[in-house]
């Protein structure tokens, strides 16, 4: 049984893409995106993004990061569009 699973495990394609969702405070997403980014940390005050809004870093295999997204809000209609 323990041989089965395994072969049947192994036998699965490698995962393409992982995501991992993050629901937090524009603060904390701020400095996330300057240490992703090797960016000294005190660097967060230069970002603004709006509530809600929608931040994607890649990382790609070689361990290099990018932003895709910052605060991306596209997915509200213009009358939810708050900042704080």
């Amino acid at each position: 049984e323990k041989d089965k699973a395994a072969a049947a495990a192994a036998a699965k394609p490698a995962l393409e893409h992982e995501y991992t969702i993050v629901v937090c405070h524009m603060n904390v997403i701020r400095y996330f995106v300057c240490r992703a980014l090797q960016m000294p940390p005190e660097f967060w005050l230069r970002f603004r993004g709006d509530n809600c809004g929608i931040t994607e870093i890649v990382v790609h295999p070689s361990g290099r990061c990018s932003l895709s997204h910052f605060a991306d809000t596209g997915h509200l209609p213009i009358e939810m569009h708050t900042f704080h």
